[in-house]
């Protein structure tokens, strides 16, 4: 068992996420905390840089009462416990509270979103349309690379397949595409997240800010420039080309994570929504 740490949260609970630019597209949605930190040792992770390096996972355990009030006072929306932890690698011991909760909700919808495969928790349950399931996933040389302690990716996939077949909404990230690994190790992940058919596919290039490199040496940079929002961001132009290569591999339109409304303008692709709404609508 990985160590963990265990206290009462004196900060809220609930949070918008609100803080992209205006200059990039990223609708909001809410963070539901219910733990801070990652087992998983990524080394692009902008949680590194938000803990300092740290990567012990610390679990809340207030009572479940304290969170459904800040829940209340939301009236729709999508809540992720994946913004600032893995929502599945370790389960937090407040999340079967909260599946309680949102499977009995209307307008208001539950995102877990994980690298990992462990998925016990959902196979005890029964399916519920407010709850949705991300699957993180790269391609087999930048998981080599960068993904450290992870799950292989075929394994993440098969979780996702296991419960798509039970009847779980399932999704797909595939992000951050690694370029130093090579554009066309990507075909072969892409070909399989086409054969699972998740209800979204949504993809995204490596984008870091600047002093993600004091904590985490072996961050890939290779090819990065500097962007109007203060990310490094590979060139316009390669990040192009880059998700119509995709497109061609998944064989339709993919969903954007965070990208400049230059690029969007630059593919000429509609937003419909992504990870984070509910099919289309936060």
């Amino acid at each position: 068992m990985p160590k963990t740490i265990t206290r009462l949260r004196k900060s809220k609970f609930i949070r918008l996420f609100d803080k992209t630019p205006d200059s990039v597209v990223c609708p909001h949605f809410y963070e539901l905390i219910l733990s801070n930190g990652c087992i998983y040792d990524c080394s692009y992770c902008y949680l590194k840089l938000t803990f300092r390096g740290k990567n012990t996972p610390t679990l809340f355990t207030n009572k479940w009462d304290e969170i459904e009030k800040e829940l209340e006072a939301v009236p729709f929306g999508v809540f992720s416990t994946g913004e600032l932890a893995d929502s599945l690698a370790i389960v937090p011991p407040l999340l079967p509270n909260a599946l309680d909760y949102f499977e009995k909700q209307k307008k208001k919808y539950l995102l877990l979103l994980t690298k990992s495969d462990k998925v016990s928790i959902l196979k005890k349950r029964m399916p519920n349309k407010q709850i949705i399931v991300s699957f993180s996933v790269n391609s087999i040389p930048a998981f080599k690379k960068h993904e450290k302690d992870t799950p292989h990716p075929l394994s993440r996939l098969a979780a996702a397949r296991e419960l798509k077949d039970l009847g779980w909404r399932v999704r797909i990230r595939l992000d951050p595409i690694v370029l130093e690994e090579g554009l066309n190790d990507y075909e072969f992940i892409c070909t399989e997240i086409a054969k699972l058919k998740p209800e979204m596919i949504t993809v995204g290039t490596l984008r870091q800010f600047p002093g993600l490199h004091r904590f985490s040496l072996n961050a890939p940079r290779y090819g990065l420039r500097k962007s109007e929002d203060g990310r490094m961001r590979y060139p316009l132009e390669v990040r192009r080309k880059t998700y119509e290569k995709i497109k061609e591999w998944l064989g339709f339109e993919p969903s954007l994570c965070k990208e400049t409304k230059e690029l969007w303008q630059a593919l000429d692709w509609e937003f419909t929504g992504c990870n984070c709404t509910n099919n289309g609508l936060t």
